[in-house]
């Protein structure tokens, strides 16, 4: 059972109930945080109707543009949520044919303690992952774990990870409430040579909800994003078929900056030819397969 709460607890009381609630449920739960290095990417996709002039329109939104509850986040609240992998960025995104889409690479510049939810192996089961066996780290994150919180780290895993269609974002707030209460008087973290220098969490990373295969997304706070992340470069893709039912996408790169002055992403004058400019994912055989314009492979994970 995904739920920790009712349907009609999660559609009738707010966050700050179900927090209280869930306090109480949780007991002495032990979290599982790591920290992330400087060798990790992250990619974001924002859908644009023309080409973003400013950083900032690829980065977090604004808190007046948060009209709808996400998976981290509550109404006028944002988060910059992101992909280990490009692929993840039109997956999340649920891209439809002709959307344009604005994807930004983004390099951590120092080490961030995150926190990891979602890896429990009955939640990737059931999101359709067979990664379990190869993230021990991840889906058994705590040492000689006690029996109840093995069971209660199950329940959270379930209920964070939940699918949660369009239409139905009154339903995040479950996830939002399991989310805060990591952060809601968290004690610092240990200060150590060549880690964070932090000692607060910047986020929370979890296994991609609709992308199959050893994927991951993050939802991190603004201000780690602005102190510790790098934006690298920008590509602006036009989605020219999406077919979610066969996990295929192909796209065309209309545009390509790796260049930046102040909050100004400056464009390419020029763009390769057209079939360097093509590419198409797809998930064949168990791995995700990356084709160019002249349908070769060019990177198999």
């Amino acid at each position: 059972m995904a739920n920790i709460f009712s349907e009609e607890q999660i559609k009738n009381k707010d966050i700050d109930t179900l927090k209280r609630w869930l306090r109480y449920k949780l007991g002495g739960y032990v979290v599982a945080i790591r920290n992330i290095r400087t060798d990790n990417i992250f990619y974001r996709g924002v859908r644009h109707q023309r080409r973003p002039r400013k950083i900032s329109d690829v980065s977090y939104p604004p808190p007046d543009e948060v009209k709808k509850y996400g998976r981290a986040n509550r109404v006028g609240q944002p988060m910059f949520y992101g992909c280990r992998g490009a692929p993840g960025v039109f997956y999340e995104l649920r891209a439809k044919q002709g959307d344009l889409i604005a994807v930004s690479e983004w390099g951590v510049t120092e080490s961030l303690w995150i926190h990891h939810l979602g890896y429990h192996p009955d939640t990737l089961q059931r999101l359709g992952r067979s990664d379990g066996d190869i993230r021990q780290s991840l889906t058994n994150p705590i040492p000689n774990e006690t029996k109840k919180n093995i069971k209660v780290r199950r329940q959270l895993s379930l209920a964070f990870t939940e699918d949660v269609p369009e239409g139905n974002e009154y339903r995040y707030k479950q996830s939002i409430a399991i989310h805060e209460l990591n952060f809601d008087g968290a004690s610092p973290l240990p200060q150590r040579p060549g880690g964070p220098t932090s000692d607060k969490a910047a986020g929370t990373a979890y296994p991609a909800m609709r992308m199959r295969g050893v994927a991951d997304n993050v939802a991190i706070w603004p201000e780690f994003v602005d102190s510790s992340l790098r934006i690298k470069s920008v590509r602006y893709v036009l989605v020219e078929s999406a077919e979610e039912a066969k996990s295929s996408y192909s796209f065309r790169t209309v545009a390509i900056s790796h260049s930046f002055s102040g909050d100004d992403i400056v464009w390419q004058e020029s763009l390769p030819p057209e079939k360097d400019c093509r590419s198409r994912i797809s998930f064949e055989n168990g791995n995700w397969v990356l084709r160019d314009g002249y349908d070769q492979i060019y990177d198999l994970h």
